[in-house]
């Protein structure tokens, strides 16, 4: 068993790779924790593994495994950089394919708000990490829900979507809770930063817009099934991108990213 998706589709994987600068991102948020010399990597929810190339661009000498819960979109992506060595492997965050202490650092990035038993993969990334290795959870808080103004037609599609969203385990706040999860795992010397990351305000720029639009329609059936037809995801895909496009509006959410360590004899499981 995997952890459910609401984007499972086969133009997901291009989506996650067009929407990030990954050698940005690993600079950004992993190179200020990675050890020196050969270091053990795992990206848990790794998606077509973009992420993952981008560490073993920066690091030649690292072994990287990619780790997902959909082999097609794993499998999506290309082969690892020159002299680094990237594995793929496919199962359940929940219940990591791994012997305890194997990874000096593990990362998760904007999978853990797909995930109804967050702590227990929390606990999990936790398990595999070696005593003294650096843990990384990267999420959001408050994407879909942040908008003001917020208009009656937008909140009659909002509210029903995003209820419906909560019971597969989706949690538009998973970001304010990652400090608690890391604490709950055992991890010490927390971290904590909070950075924006959606900002639009007034008219979204085109290019943000077509991230948008692809990504509302990829969900489109989940939020058909939460509306109950497929014309009114229809127009609820409308009235979210009018509001996109409004010069009144503004849609935000923030991204907090928790870094934690293992401390040394952590009990196993």
């Amino acid at each position: 068993m995997s952890v459910p998706y609401l984007m499972e589709d086969r133009r997901e994987a291009g989506r996650l790779v067009a929407k990030v600068d990954a050698d940005a991102w690993v600079r950004e948020y992993l190179a200020p924790v990675m050890p020196t010399g050969a270091p053990e990597v795992l990206d848990v929810g790794a998606g077509p593994g973009h992420i993952a190339q981008a560490v073993c661009r920066a690091w030649p000498d690292s072994r990287v495994v990619a780790f997902d819960g959909n082999p097609e979109r794993l499998a999506a992506g290309s082969g690892s950089a020159d002299g680094a060595a990237l594995v793929r492997r496919c199962g359940d965050a929940r219940d990591l394919p791994f012997e305890d202490g194997v990874f000096d650092v593990v990362y998760s990035r904007l999978m853990l708000q797909y995930v109804a038993e967050r702590g227990r993969a929390v606990a999990e990334m936790a398990r595999v990490t070696k005593p003294g290795g650096v843990v990384v959870l990267f999420d959001l808080d408050g994407q879909l829900v942040w908008h003001d103004p917020v208009s009656p037609a937008l909140s009659a599609v909002l509210d029903p979507v995003v209820a419906a969203l909560r019971a597969t385990g989706f949690d538009p706040h998973t970001g304010r809770q990652l400090y608690r999860l890391a604490r709950e795992a055992g991890l010490t010397d927390l971290a904590v930063r909070v950075d924006p990351y959606h900002v639009i305000a007034g008219p979204i720029e085109p290019a943000e817009r077509e991230q948008w639009h692809l990504k509302l329609d990829i969900a489109r059936p989940a939020i058909a099934r939460a509306l109950g037809s497929s014309g009114a995801a229809d127009k609820a895909v409308r009235i979210f991108l009018d509001h996109l496009d409004s010069e009144d509006t503004l849609t935000y959410s923030v991204a907090f990213t928790v870094t934690g360590r293992q401390k040394p004899g952590a009990r196993r499981r």
